[in-house]
Order: C-alpha cells, then sequence, then structure tokens
C-alpha cells in the first residue's frame, strides 16, 4: 500500500537534489508502520551551506508550488491543484497535518475518490494564523473555521495534546491522544546530574537561561527573554541567555542579535547555533532554566527534552504548555514582566522538587510507551482500511 502525507513544510533542498528536514523527525519510521512507500507532499526550498537531517530515500517527495502569497496565488494555485489531485489519486492512504493550504486542497480530493486518511492536528490554526501581522489575523477566522470542519468531518484523528486541542477541534471519530515527541527512556543518573548541580546553585553568581527554537520565527518569542536581560540583572541575577536554533531555509534575519546589542545585553546573549541531535543534551544540561515563550504551540518538543534533563521549565500559558508544567512556572505570552515573575516564582519553590517532577513527567513521552500507543490506533485504522 502506499501513503501520502501532507503538510506545507517546507523540505529543503541543495544543488545536489537532496532533500533536508528540519521538524519531520522519525516519520519514515512511523509511516511505514501503515504502508510500504511513502509520499511527501509538501512545499520544497532550496537551501545552501550548513544541511539539517538529510531525508530517508526511501521517501519520495513531490514538491508544491508556493500559492501562499498574492503574487504567486493566481498562478501557482491551479498548478498545486493538479499535483495535489494526482498525488491522491496515485495513493491509497493520507496522513493530513493541520495548519496546512495544501491539505486543505487535499482533503476535498480525498473525499471525491473515497479514500482513507487520518488527520495530524499538531497545532492551532487561530494562534498560528493570528500572530502573524495583519493579513495572519484578517484570515485567522476563515483559517480557525476551515480546521475545526475538517476535523470535524474526519473518521480518525490524532492529537498531540491530551485536552487542547480536542476542545479546540473537536471530533466525533476515533482519536488518539499521543505526542509526536518520542524521546529516549530518562535515565536515573541524569536526575541524579541535576540534582548534584542545584546544590551549589546560586542565581546571584550566575542564571542561565536558554531557549531552544528557530531565530527567525517571531512568535517564539525569545525577544521578550532578552528585553527581561535587563530587569533580572537589575534583581541581582547575573543572567546568561542561550539561544540554541538556526535559521529556516534561506532568510537570515538577525532581529534578536540586533536587539540584544540596542538594549545593551549582547554580552550577556549568546547564540550556540543549530545543535544536532546528540548535543542537545549537553545544552539542557548546561541551563538553570528552560524558557518557552512561544505565542503558539503544539505541544513543544524541547519542554520535554529539557524535562527529561531535569531541567526547571517556565512558558507561556498557551496550547498545550500548561499540561506539561504547573501554574508557578506558566507567564502570559508577549510580556517581558511577565517573563521576570516568572523567574522569580521559580527561584523560590523547592527546585529539587520542580526537577523530579518534570523529570517523571518526561517519561510519559518515552518511546516505548509512545510508539505502542500510535501503533495502537494505526492498528484500528488498518482493520477498517485493510493491512498494507
Amino acid at each position: 500500500m502506499k501513503l501520502a502525507f501532507i503538510h506545507d513544510g517546507p523540505l529543503f533542498y541543495d544543488k545536489e537534489g537532496n532533500y533536508y528536514e528540519f521538524a519531520y523527525h522519525e516519520l519514515y519510521e512511523r509511516y511505514s508502520y501503515l504502508a510500504d512507500e511513502i509520499t511527501f507532499l509538501i512545499r520544497t526550498k532550496p537551501v545552501e551551506g550548513k544541511k539539517n537531517t538529510l531525508v530517508p530515500p526511501q521517501i519520495k517527495v513531490i514538491s508544491v508550488p508556493n500559492f501562499k502569497s498574492v503574487k504567486t496565488f493566481f498562478v501557482n494555485k491551479p498548478k498545486a491543484e493538479a499535483i495535489i489531485e494526482q498525488c491522491v489519486r496515485d495513493n491509497d492512504y493520507f496522513v493530513l497535518r493541520t495548519q496546512s493550504s495544501i491539505a486543505q486542497i487535499a482533503v476535498k480530493y480525498i473525499r471525491k475518490y473515497g479514500k482513507p486518511y487520518i488527520v495530524e492536528s499538531v497545532g492551532c490554526s487561530w494562534d498560528s494564523y493570528w500572530n502573524h501581522g495583519l493579513l495572519g489575523k484578517a484570515v485567522a477566522p476563515y483559517m480557525y473555521w476551515k480546521t475545526r470542519t475538517i476535523i470535524a468531518h474526519a473518521k480518525y484523528v490524532y492529537y498531540v495534546t491530551g485536552k487542547f486541542l480536542q476542545k479546540r477541534y473537536p471530533t466525533k471519530g476515533v482519536t488518539v491522544s499521543c505526542s509526536n515527541v518520542v524521546i529516549d527512556e530518562p535515565q536515573t543518573a541524569t536526575l541524579e546530574k541535576r540534582l548534584a548541580k542545584l546544590k551549589g546553585f546560586d542565581p546571584h553568581k550566575k542564571l542561565i537561561l536558554g531557549t531552544a527554537a528557530a531565530l527567525d520565527t517571531r512568535y517564539k518569542g525569545q525577544e521578550y527573554v532578552i528585553q527581561a536581560i535587563k530587569a533580572l540583572v537589575d534583581k541581582g541575577y547575573d543572567v546568561e541567555y542561550r539561544l540554541a536554533g538556526g535559521y529556516n531555509g534561506t532568510k537570515h534575519d538577525y532581529f534578536l542579535r540586533d536587539l540584544a546589542r540596542e538594549l545593551g545585553v549582547s554580552d550577556r546573549v549568546k547564540f550556540v547555533g543549530n545543535l544536532s541531535a546528540d548535543k542537545m543534551p549537553e545544552y539542557y544540561d548546561s541551563l538553570d532554566i528552560y524558557v518557552q515563550p512561544s505565542k503558539q504551540e503544539g505541544l513543544p518538543r524541547a519542554i520535554i527534552e529539557a524535562m527529561s534533563r531535569g531541567c526547571p521549565v517556565i512558558g507561556t500559558n498557551i496550547a498545550g504548555i500548561p499540561e506539561l508544567i504547573p501554574g508557578v512556572c506558566l507567564f502570559k505570552k508577549g510580556s517581558s514582566d511577565e517573563i521576570v515573575r516568572a523567574v522569580n516564582r521559580v527561584l523560590r519553590v523547592n527546585l529539587d522538587k520542580l526537577a523530579r517532577r518534570n523529570f517523571a513527567k518526561a517519561t510519559q513521552f518515552s518511546r516505548s510507551k509512545l510508539v505502542r500507543k500510535r501503533e495502537e490506533f494505526y492498528d484500528r485504522f488498518l482493520d477498517e482500511y485493510g493491512k498494507k
């Protein structure tokens, strides 16, 4: 059987025609449980310099032209429609990831040809568009309605949150609550290492904050942490902010570097670059508090990874974040003052207890537990529509 994964993407490609991904880890392994042949129907962009993770050669990539701007809509939309319809005709099963314009077109043809599909609800369309300027605010109500409609009529829906997306985008179909974030089983030695570090911790001597996210995506909110640095220093904390992440594609927006310079805190803001997966544990271990200042999210991978290292975490009270961390660690989005208050609150709690709590919570996202849960959901789908 043949399956197509449909999303806006993008994937990136080099001059040799190799494809690279930034946010689609382990999808071949996951979807090969459902089908023998896997296709990605997705937008693609050229990339130069440092690459991300190579897409497995077993995955076929079909590129869909960008039709989401005023300049490209009338020329590229008919081309995209033709490509999408042909892909639907050529494949047997489909996985549609929400917040995707390509998926919204594809579902029309999937229903036309009566083919089975799964919808993956990984984020909120309202939040996604509302946080992207005036044009985004104008289309947010329509995209929210469109996503609700698609999910409401889907027979199989895969939610990455436990409650948030289910409440905002309900369905009467078969569902599973299963994070896309899969981590190795957290090791007790990791927690012991964190607890030992906390014994000598003095935030007035050194307080290291960190965020792992793309640097050219404003809704990730790193700017508010940079804005909070001076206020934290004024309160007596010796703050350093470490940003892990790079630039998605060819855009090089140095807004965060410029902001740090303008505010006079460049010496306290460290850009550590796009770290490979094997370097991330060391990064989280170097932090005293992990900060997720996002304006939109689904269920953030970085929070779960940080928690698996026993790291205290603070984050905005949006989407699935309140499902991961306690109320004392939450703050309102878009406010540097809220970040300052959250840091103060967390530093007054029992950090040993918080580290143990975060570590225990992260074990719920271990590979063995989530794979079993996901495959039980896939088995129900395959029982209805036939084994691969």
